[in-house]
């Protein structure tokens, strides 16, 4: 259950950042980190990159552990815990938390959308990289579905 959480978590935070692409913004009750619209855009690809190798991950655990539900989700958890290590990490060298990131946009969401509408080739590799995400997510929650809820065999 928890893993299922953190995939939904992941999904919406991924939904929360097109719709802010897109234009849809809110204002935060707290601040935001000080960054730079150049540095958020870097951090988004970095962490959209990471997305991709836990994903590219999770799916190798999936195959591998296919008949086995139980060790699936300990292996699952335990590269959970990894996961959210390394993304602190990436976060915490650019000067700032996964909260203050998201809030990040509600407070300079014109900002970003006219850097991104400047530098087309990064608004590009966003939108790459997000489909890459998105992508790999249904793949994995596709087999997650296969281990967790095997269909029968044909008579």
């Amino acid at each position: 259950m928890l893993i299922m959480k953190k995939i939904k978590m992941d999904f919406l935070m991924s939904v929360l950042f097109f719709l802010i692409i897109s234009g849809i913004t809110f204002n935060p009750s707290i601040s935001s980190a000080e960054m730079t619209v150049d540095s958020y855009c870097q951090l988004t690809i970095e962490s959209m990159q990471q997305d991709i190798s836990n994903y590219q991950e999770l799916i190798a655990l999936v195959n591998q552990y296919s008949n086995d539900p139980e060790t699936l989700a300990q292996q699952e958890e335990i590269k959970r815990t990894e996961f959210d290590e390394d993304r602190d990490t990436l976060y915490s060298s650019y000067g700032t938390t996964a909260d203050e990131y998201v809030l990040y946009m509600g407070k300079n969401g014109k900002a970003v959308n006219e850097y991104l509408e400047a530098n087309t080739d990064v608004k590009q590799q966003i939108d790459d990289l997000s489909a890459q995400v998105n992508s790999l997510m249904e793949e994995y929650e596709t087999l997650k579905e296969g281990v967790i809820n095997p269909e029968p065999p044909l008579p």
